[in-house]
């Protein structure tokens, strides 16, 4: 069997990565994982935002449609939606996020910081 191009290692490299941040101010809502995910969310775009009863088993970013899972745990998920959608990057494409699923080490904080109301059913 043959080895992998080299190139596709160092993108696999990056897509496993596992630092991801999220940066919560007065105007936007940041998000990155590693070198492989990143939008900028206004706050006005969030028009709701709770504890997310979404079951996963992956860890990284996976997304359809406007939907993004974002997350380096199963636990502590959230979930955003947004109006407009804000836009983003994945693997350098542009995308734009209608709805973030979310993992936080402390959910409850950042809900209480974001003081929206609860996402629809």
């Amino acid at each position: 069997m043959r080895d992998p191009h080299p190139v596709m290692g160092a993108v696999l490299a990056l897509a496993a990565s596992r630092r991801a941040t999220v940066e919560l101010t007065d105007e936007t809502l940041e998000v990155r994982l590693g070198l492989t995910w990143h939008a900028r969310i206004p706050r006005a775009s969030i028009r709701a935002a709770g504890h997310d009863p979404l079951r996963t088993i992956s860890i990284g970013a996976h997304g359809w449609r406007g939907d993004w899972l974002v997350n380096t745990s199963r636990h502590g998920l959230v979930v955003l939606d947004l109006e407009p959608p804000a836009p983003g990057r994945c693997l350098g494409w542009p995308l734009r996020v209608h709805r973030l699923h979310l993992s936080l080490a402390d959910p409850d904080a950042f809900l209480a910081a974001l003081t929206v109301p609860r996402p629809a059913a």
